[in-house]
């Protein structure tokens, strides 16, 4: 694949990244404005990895079967952007269709009086219809946008040869960046008095911008890149099995094809189609191949440290910042939060410059004649993970926001690993399958068109009986009925023999046929595809968010009752992992010399980054993939 193709494949997932910066990064103070309570911040918040768990691994086992003709990955990432446009809209216009709704069941602003009095009705509606518009638009924008996001990966897997598969996910590192940055660098601008369009918040102007970036991603990738349909042949099907093989023994038999019956239950067909997926997810889970389930070990211990980074950098800086700054000054909030917000900045912008300058250094594992000052994709990944691992245990040693600064922007390096790392080495795996399994479709055929010859050419109508079983199996391996084997021999005086012979099959030989062939389907439906491996390999990714929830909430808990001298402050309100944050913060604030909170749980992600650095040494190089693939075969 060329630089250009590389770009229009990945470049979906820079407007992915866009669409998420703005809701990571300005949603909370969005949904604040509206007014919703902090404690139930997290419960919206909770959208976010339970699609990832639940939507990636359907999403990715649905499309690995998808039989559309605009490909198998198109029609998902089309479907879920229409939705993630919708949600979008209905975020950033949730107070206007509010009001809109209230006018449409007539419900006055006003009392009606002549001194105008507001309806306190009317504004308690509209407060709780915005806030219910804006947690759904949340909820439909993460469900939907994992949808999209699911499917961008697997096209990395799908299309590039095996020999740049690193690179196709180095792109979408980069592009992953890239849309960080960007998001990032367009919320620091006063964007209602940049777009050409009226807007009534910062936040909507942003949302409008997202669109647009995102919707031009998707129809940059979806018109320039290349995807094959997958023949109908490829997809396992029980219910369309089951008629094939009935029809195959009725013709051995003689007798003519029964159509089904006229009163089948569809809604129990689905539900069974289903339950067939939820088994096949199941046995994916618990069978995962040993390649990826040692990738899959690493990612779960890497993201218990990078979540508490990821969720509470900012908050870390306000508990550094107030050491040295008055945190009782009505400006310190904004100051501290401005100063986090500037290094996750510099953190992005660097991770951007990482992901465009350490694929240089990596050697591909296939070519020797590399210089000495190229590293393996795996080293350097060990490498990340005992940065971060140091880097995090360092935030005991930080004193001041400088120091914070430049400790978040050296987070830049292993993040870069991040985006890319995990996701070649599963896309290496799914190559090299992909690629036996291509190779033993053409032995298979090239064995069947000689056992063909052999056993039918020249031959009598007996010695066709006795061999026909193994000629009619394969044919039905590879999805083709008898009629098409019939057809597929050009001499009448053998396509007859042939037809006599299969009619003349007695029903034991109907019945190793249909045994055959449900064997192989069983084969092919219990077999794991780059969409179904890549949700797995997500819900391993999204695991972790709980695990450190309830750690990090722990923690708080804690530390929060003793810097309060053992009290939870006499309420029984809802603690959630937030609110619990701020106050061991203003516990940190009122009593001098206390144990740090957020610093603690960083230092619990960092022992768990070096227990990931330390299982990088179990992972398969590519030659020992092959060796693997092949004893599996």
């Amino acid at each position: 694949m060329t630089m250009w193709q590389m770009l229009s494949m990945t470049v979906l997932l820079a407007g992915i990244q866009f669409v998420w910066t703005v809701e990571l990064g300005y949603g909370t103070p969005y949904l604040l404005s509206l007014g919703l309570s902090k404690p139930l911040m997290t419960l919206v918040w909770m959208a976010g990895p339970l699609s990832g768990l639940v939507i990636q691994p359907v999403v990715g086992r649905l499309s690995d079967r998808c039989r559309s003709k605009m490909g198998r990955r198109r029609p998902f990432i089309i479907g879920g952007g229409a939705f993630v446009v919708a949600s979008v809209v209905a975020i950033a216009y949730a107070r206007e269709l509010a009001v809109l709704l209230a006018q449409v069941l007539r419900l006055g602003e006003t009392m009606g009086d002549p001194a105008g009095t507001p309806n306190p009705a009317y504004n308690a509606f509209v407060s709780r219809v915005s806030i219910a518009l804006a947690v759904i638009g949340f909820y439909v924008l993460d469900f939907s946008i994992n949808t999209s996001q699911a499917c961008a990966r697997a096209l990395a897997l799908d299309i590039p040869p095996l020999e740049q598969q690193d690179m196709a996910n180095a792109y979408a590192g980069r592009m992953l960046n890239l849309g960080s940055v960007t998001g990032y660098m367009v919320g620091f601008l006063d964007l209602r008095t940049l777009v050409p369009w009226k807007t009534a918040s910062q936040m909507q102007a942003l949302c409008l911008i997202a669109i647009i970036v995102f919707m031009a991603t998707i129809v940059w990738t979806c018109v320039t890149v290349r995807e094959e349909p997958l023949a109908p042949a490829a997809v396992p099907n029980s219910q369309a099995a089951n008629s094939g093989s009935g029809a195959s023994a009725s013709a051995a038999n003689g007798s003519a094809t029964m159509p089904p019956p006229p009163h089948s239950s569809s809604s129990s067909s689905v539900m069974s189609e289903w339950a067939d997926m939820a088994r096949a997810i199941w046995r994916g889970v618990v069978s995962l191949p040993a390649p990826v389930q040692r990738v899959c070990n690493v990612q779960f211990f890497a993201w218990v440290a990078w979540f508490p980074f990821l969720f509470f950098a900012t908050t870390w800086v306000t508990e550094i910042m107030a050491r040295t700054d008055n945190p009782t000054d009505p400006d310190f909030i904004e100051r501290a939060t401005r100063a986090g917000s500037f290094a996750l900045f510099l953190y992005s912008v660097t991770s951007l410059g990482c992901s465009l300058l350490l694929p240089l250094i990596v050697k591909d594992e296939d070519d020797d004649s590399g210089g000495r000052w190229k590293v393996g994709l795996r080293t350097m990944w060990r490498a990340s993970l005992g940065a971060m691992c140091a880097l995090l245990l360092a935030t005991y040693l930080v004193e001041d926001v400088r120091g914070a600064t430049v400790l978040i922007i050296g987070m830049a390096f292993p993040w870069a690993l991040a985006m890319w790392a995990p996701f070649a080495m599963v896309g290496e795996y799914v190559a090299i399958v992909s690629e036996k399994s291509r190779c033993e479709a053409d032995a298979e055929v090239d064995v069947q068109d000689e056992a063909e010859e052999e056993y039918i050419v020249g031959s009598s109508p007996r010695m066709v009986s006795s061999r026909l079983a193994a000629v009619a199996a394969a044919a039905e391996t590879r999805g083709d009925s008898i009629g098409s084997t019939v057809r597929a021999f050009d001499d009448d005086e053998d396509r007859s023999t042939v037809r006599s012979s299969l009619f003349a099959l007695n029903g034991d030989t109907a019945r190793t046929l249909h045994e055959n062939e449900t064997r192989t389907q069983t084969s092919a439906e219990d077999r794991l595809e780059g969409g179904a491996i890549l949700g797995i390999h997500n819900m391993y990714v999204v695991l972790p968010q709980f695990v450190i929830n309830a750690v990090s909430s722990l923690v708080f808990a804690w530390l929060g009752a003793h810097q309060q001298g053992g009290h939870s402050g006499g309420t029984n309100s809802i603690r959630t992992v937030e609110f619990m944050a701020v106050q061991s913060l203003v516990g940190l604030f009122a009593k001098e010399g206390s144990t740090e909170a957020v610093g603690f749980v960083l230092r619990i992600g960092g022992c768990s980054a070096l227990v990931a650095a330390a299982l990088t040494v179990f992972l398969y190089d590519r030659q020992r993939m092959r060796a693997y693939v092949d004893r599996q075969a």
